[in-house]
């Protein structure tokens, strides 16, 4: 097949959506597929919905079928009215814009861009049962033909991924709380803070490893809180840090927190669980499809520091725990399908248009 493959920016932008994007072309590739990656600019989203990109690619680089994330669909909606007489188009969804928690004036106008893109598409690909759920709310019967294929957690090379057992974790220690994401609003950073202000100081170190570029007012009010709760010295950011770096940072640290308010599926959940690291989310999006409550992490309620807090209370205070925690989460890793598993069903599915 003739592949092309629609993004916003840079395919190696560090980001579960960007890494989703990066295997399922790595597969095709492998199996055989020309994939062409067009990146189209991003603009401020009313500048987009007004926008009207060329369609010109299509003819230029000869394509059967056309992936798009579906970020880019402020850019796309009306477009898509043309190409949809020219060549398939399937849509990969990571998470619908009107289910992010903006003020419910900004998620009016997102739904209404959003079902028109729906109607401008033959396909999507959706990253969990808690998309889909989103998309049959927005589109209802008029969904498109549609699947569901798991993002996975195999995204080191076998040396590094090899761990049988959890570090142990000894009363007498802090305990060692690991935040993986970038430093956004949506990732719930502050609520994290929040909980930890309600414990003992001695009692853990976090961790903060992610972007802080993306909204500096946002990483400056982190800032402040860290101040404000007199927690700088348990604090540390490390920034972004690439791929093959990210075994180590999981090794070093008991458990992950990552309490956003709303996570599509969650990446970072599954990598930190084939570590033997139990996981805090939250029951919004994605992470209850991954997260089994009091047997591999826990789950909480978007916005409640206070649920967060006595979680963290609980593993401080019982480390056993925390061990046979981390014991079912690999477990559960194991249990989840690989990234071939997933590439096998998109190409499947894309096959079936050409």
């Amino acid at each position: 097949m003739r592949i092309g493959f629609l993004i916003y920016g840079d395919i190696n932008t560090i980001s579960g959506g960007y890494l989703y994007d990066r295997k399922v072309i790595e597969h095709l590739r492998n199996a055989g597929d020309d994939i062409t990656i067009i990146s189209l600019d991003r603009k401020k989203y009313f500048h987009s919905i007004v926008s009207n990109p060329p369609v010109d690619f299509i003819k230029e680089h000869e394509l059967d079928v056309i992936i798009e994330d579906e970020l880019t669909y402020p850019s796309l909606y009306r477009t898509n009215e043309k190409l949809k007489k020219q060549i398939p188009i399937i849509a990969l969804v990571h998470l619908f814009h009107s289910y992010s928690m903006q003020p419910g004036h900004i998620n009016w106008l997102y739904k209404i861009i959003e079902r028109r893109y729906l109607n401008s598409i033959d396909g999507l690909i959706l990253n969990s049962k808690s998309t889909l759920e989103q998309a049959e709310s927005l589109m209802g019967k008029k969904l498109a033909r549609h699947i569901v294929a798991y993002p996975a957690g195999d995204n080191f090379n076998q040396h590094q991924n090899m761990v049988d057992q959890p570090i142990a974790y000894n009363f007498n220690d802090p305990l060692k709380i690991l935040f993986i994401g970038n430093v956004i609003r949506q990732k719930s950073l502050h609520n994290l803070l929040h909980a930890l202000s309600m414990l003992t100081k001695q009692s853990f170190r976090l961790t903060i490893t992610g972007n802080t570029d993306m909204e500096p007012e946002y990483v400056q009010s982190i800032r402040d809180l860290i101040k404000q709760y007199k927690i700088s010295d348990r604090v540390e950011f490390t920034g972004p840090l690439p791929m093959d770096a990210l075994p180590d940072i999981y090794r070093q640290h008991h458990v992950l927190a990552l309490p956003s308010v709303n996570e599509a599926f969650g990446i970072v959940y599954l990598e930190a669980m084939q570590f033997g690291l139990p996981v805090i989310g939250t029951t919004a999006g994605g992470a209850k499809e991954i997260i089994q409550h009091g047997i591999n992490g826990f789950l909480v309620d978007a916005g409640n520091a206070g649920m967060i807090a006595k979680y963290i209370k609980h593993w401080i205070e019982t480390p056993d725990e925390i061990y046979t925690m981390g014991k079912n989460a690999i477990q559960r890793y194991r249990q989840h399908p690989t990234w071939d598993m997933a590439g096998n069903n998109i190409r499947e599915f894309l096959m079936s248009y050409v």
